[in-house]
């Protein structure tokens, strides 16, 4: 389980084997005065949770984001069982549970969760502090050429750590449905993103005239990992 411990958001990765992840994320706007406060709750709370073995959380801060993305926190919960993810998560409850919620209530502005799956996955051993995604609206009938676009882009483009593609089932915003999800070792590594070749430009061309025609691009934003639960 500890490959899957850097994922976000959600996370966000495909497995290569075939077999999805599921992953929840709670997204939550703190005031910023009170993050040290909130984050020390936050972590309190979920270094007392047992949690299942094919379970885990990643709590991250975002770094980098559009002018309408509020969000300052996310808590990102990953497993390759969708029953142990749903029983983690009908577990968050009682007296200790109401105790936190009392606690971290009055840091946060607003919160909101979403959920979803995904079966495709790159350098699944390079799961690094530092996640990006990009977040797209895609009609459903052109899913599927979105993800084999991606697939035929990752034959040649050498991502620096891990990278995937996923989907959002619950809590989608304005018809955001896709994401891709990367992360990186550092901000030298995040900064100096893109392709490095002729090849890698060239593969990066054909994706982004496929996806423009079939797609709407609508954000991105970067999280640094403040601590993994497991």
């Amino acid at each position: 389980m500890k490959k899957y411990i850097f994922l976000l958001t959600f996370f966000f990765s495909f497995s290569l084997s075939g077999q999805d992840l599921y992953w929840y994320d709670v997204l939550l706007d703190v005031n910023l005065g009170n993050a040290k406060e909130f984050e020390k709750a936050v972590d309190d709370f979920y270094s007392s949770v047992e949690f299942p073995e094919d379970v885990s959380m990643t709590f991250s801060n975002i770094a980098m984001k559009g002018q309408d993305f509020k969000e300052t926190h996310i808590l990102s919960f990953v497993s390759p069982s969708s029953n142990s993810l749903a029983n983690l998560r009908a577990s968050l409850s009682g007296d200790n549970w109401e105790n936190y919620l009392d606690i971290v209530r009055p840091y946060i502005n607003t919160a909101r969760t979403a959920a979803g799956n995904a079966s495709l996955t790159y350098n699944q051993e390079e799961m690094n502090p530092i996640g990006q995604a990009w977040v797209f609206k895609v009609k459903s009938k052109n899913i599927p050429a979105f993800s084999q676009g991606f697939s035929t882009l990752m034959e040649t483009f050498d991502f620096p750590g891990f990278v995937g593609l996923a989907q959002v089932a619950h809590g989608t915003s304005n018809g955001e449905n896709v994401i891709i999800y990367g992360t990186y070792k550092d901000l030298n590594d995040a900064f100096t993103f893109g392709p490095k070749n002729d090849a890698e430009a060239k593969a990066f061309a054909e994706f982004g005239n496929l996806i423009g025609d079939i797609s709407d691009f609508t954000q991105t934003w970067t999280r640094v990992k403040i601590k993994d639960y497991n």
